[in-house]
C-alpha cells in the first residue's frame, strides 16, 4: 500500500542519490561536499531518497554477512560499480536472494557509510554535521563536523582509525582490545570514553572516564607509552607531558563551541570548521582578543555580532559567503590596550 504521506520520488532522483553515495565513499572532497549538501537541501525528496540508499546499502552488507547469507556464500558487488543502480532495488534483490522477504526502508538523519563487509566501516561526517554511531560491539561513536572514522573488527582485535577531524569513543566491554590509530601512534582502552582530535598540528587525546594508553612512535621508531587517567590530556608528540583537561573543549557534542580566554583568531578558527559560511577578521590584530563563552556551533551570525557587541566592532555581511569583523569607526578594543 501507498503512504499517501510519502511524496513520489522520480527514479532520476534514486539515481543521483545513488552517484552521490559513491562519489562520497570515494573520499574526501571538500568541493564536492558543499555541492553534495546544496543538493541535499534543494528538494525534500532528495534526502528521503539519500537516506533509502544509504540504509539499503547498510542493509545488503549485514544481510550479506548474516548467517543465511554466509551460507549462501553471498558476496556483496562493489557499490562503485553500481554507480546508475537504484540502490533499493539492490537492497530488495539481496533480500529475495536471503528469501527473507522485503525490506523496510527507514529514514535516518544523516548518512551511514558502510563499505566492505560488516565488520570494515567507514563513517563520515560533512561540515556542520555532528552524528552518534552504535558499532556492533556496543560501542559508540560520536563524530564531529568533517570527521572520518575507518572501523576494522576481527575475531582478536577491535581497530578503528581516526584519519580526520574529531571523535569521541564511548568503548564496550569486550575482550578484544579496543585501539585508535592515528598519526604518530596508537591509542589503547578497555571500557572507557575518550576524546580525540586530529584537527591541529599534532593529535590530542583526552581522558573522560577511566584510562587510556598513548602509545607514542618517534622519528626514529622507537615506542614510548603514557597513561593518562580521567581527567587529564595529551598530544601525541614524544615528549608530552599529561595536563588537565579542557572541560570547555568537551562540549563540542552537544553542538556548542566553548570558549575559555581563547584567543579570537582560534575561536573563529573553532568555529568555522562548522560553517560554509566563514568568520573572518578586517583586523589581523584583533586576533589577539580573548574571548570566553559558549556559542551555537552553527550560527556564524549570531556568534560574530556577539563578538561585534563585545568588543565594540562591526560586522560587514555584505558577502553571501563570509562575515567581517573589523573596528568600528569609535576606539577599538585592540587600540584601547
Amino acid at each position: 500500500m501507498t503512504d499517501p504521506k510519502r511524496p513520489s520520488i522520480p527514479r532520476s532522483v534514486h539515481d543521483a542519490a545513488g552517484a552521490w553515495l559513491a562519489r562520497r565513499q570515494a573520499g574526501a572532497d571538500p568541493d564536492g561536499e558543499r555541492a553534495f549538501l546544496a543538493w541535499l537541501n534543494a528538494d525534500p525528496r532528495h534526502r528521503t531518497a539519500y537516506d533509502e540508499a544509504t540504509r539499503a546499502w547498510r542493509d545488503s552488507g549485514l544481510l550479506a554477512d548474516s548467517k543465511v547469507g554466509r551460507s549462501r556464500k553471498l558476496v556483496r558487488a562493489p557499490f562503485l560499480m553500481r554507480r546508475s543502480t537504484h540502490v533499493g532495488a539492490m537492497s530488495l534483490g539481496v533480500a529475495a536472494i536471503l528469501g527473507v522477504g522485503t525490506l523496510a526502508m527507514v529514514r535516518h538523519d544523516g548518512p551511514f557509510d558502510l563499505v566492505s563487509s560488516a565488520d570494515a566501516a567507514t563513517y563520515r561526517t560533512i561540515v556542520g554535521e555532528i552524528r552518534i554511531v552504535r558499532l556492533e560491539d556496543g560501542s559508540t561513536l560520536t563524530l564531529d563536523t568533517s570527521t572520518l572514522v575507518r572501523v576494522r573488527f576481527t575475531d582478536d582485535r577491535r581497530r578503528l582509525e581516526l584519519a580526520q577531524g574529531r571523535a569521541r569513543f564511548g568503548v564496550a566491554k569486550d575482550g578484544r582490545p579496543f585501539s585508535v590509530a592515528v598519526s604518530g601512534g596508537e591509542i589503547m582502552a578497555r571500557q572507557t570514553v575518550f576524546d580525540v582530535s586530529v584537527v591541529g598540528a599534532e593529535p590530542i587525546v583526552s581522558a573522560i572516564e577511566g584510562d587510556v594508553a598513548l602509545q607514542k612512535v618517534g622519528r626514529n621508531g622507537s615506542v614510548a607509552t603514557q597513561l593518562l587517567a580521567a581527567g587529564e590530556e595529551s598530544s601525541m608528540g614524544a615528549h608530552a607531558a599529561p595536563r588537565a583537561r579542557s572541560l570547555a573543549d568537551a562540549r563540542w557534542v552537544s553542538g556548542m563551541v566553548a570558549l575559555d580566554k581563547t584567543p579570537l583568531g582560534s575561536a573563529i578558527a573553532a568555529l568555522n570548521r562548522y560553517n560554509h559560511r566563514q568568520v573572518q577578521l578586517g583586523d589581523p590584530a584583533l586576533a589577539r582578543l580573548s574571548v570566553t563563552g559558549a556559542f551555537r556551533a552553527q550560527n556564524p551570525q549570531q556568534f560574530a555580532q556577539a563578538i561585534a557587541t563585545m568588543f565594540g566592532l562591526a560586522v560587514d555581511a555584505s558577502h553571501p559567503d563570509r562575515l567581517i569583523l573589523q573596528p568600528s569607526r569609535k576606539k577599538s578594543p585592540a587600540a584601547r590596550k
